[in-house]
């Protein structure tokens, strides 16, 4: 009885330690985001622009550090922008497709979920930056309408199609042998787990050792 007592103390001091972390690490956000107005004001547009323009600025900064450690420590841009920077931006999407696959019946928000992000993370994040560039350097400049500075997009481009096609072809698999995409038997549900983030270290080592000149 008295063992059990001192591990139930145990146990709330290592609660306790790890709420006071967790909070001492969202305290600048809650701080930040306090100046957002709430939703009830303009039906929500005012804090809908102010939460646009906090998550633009948190995203230059974050970029500019992400250069600054490629400028530190000499690994080219492109490969912390496949790891680090890639990763980190993926967080949201994996939790918001996490919490869709347990209130859902079917998988399929978390599935759209995935894939639409990633389509705006393409499409949008990429395609928008880069055709303003294009057109005002050829209207300021009269350069020709190209992307400079994107090495290796063609390869990367197609490992991530094959990637892509993989992951496709197991939930198409998974959907004919177990009857689900997602969730199953514990160990199908290991063995995709695995597959998947293969495919992704596949795409991350070739991509960054084409971009390095290695291949």
């Amino acid at each position: 009885m008295l063992e059990s007592t001192e591990s139930r103390k145990l146990n709330n001091i290592y609660l306790r330690v790890a709420r006071i972390f967790w909070q001492s690490l969202l305290l600048p956000w809650k701080l930040l985001f306090a100046f957002v107005p709430p939703y009830q004001i303009a039906h929500g547009w005012i804090a809908f622009i102010c939460s646009l323009i906090f998550i633009s600025g948190i995203a230059y900064v974050v970029t500019k550090i992400t250069d600054l450690i490629s400028c530190v420590t000499g690994i080219n841009p492109y490969v912390i922008a496949f790891t680090a920077l890639a990763s980190g931006t993926s967080w949201p999407d994996l939790v918001a497709s996490k919490i869709a696959a347990d209130r859902q019946l079917t998988a399929d928000s978390a599935i759209a979920n995935i894939t639409c992000s990633n389509s705006v993370n393409i499409y949008i994040g990429i395609g928008v930056p880069w055709l303003i560039d294009t057109l005002y350097n050829y209207i300021a400049y009269n350069k020709p309408l190209r992307i400079d500075n994107a090495e290796g997009l063609s390869f990367s481009l197609l490992v991530f199609f094959s990637t892509s096609v993989a992951c496709i072809g197991v939930l198409v698999f998974r959907r004919l042998t177990i009857g689900a995409e997602l969730g199953g038997p514990r160990v199908w549900a290991w063995v995709t787990c695995i597959f998947f983030m293969l495919l992704w270290l596949i795409f991350v080592v070739l991509s960054s050792l084409r971009v390095s000149g290695i291949i």
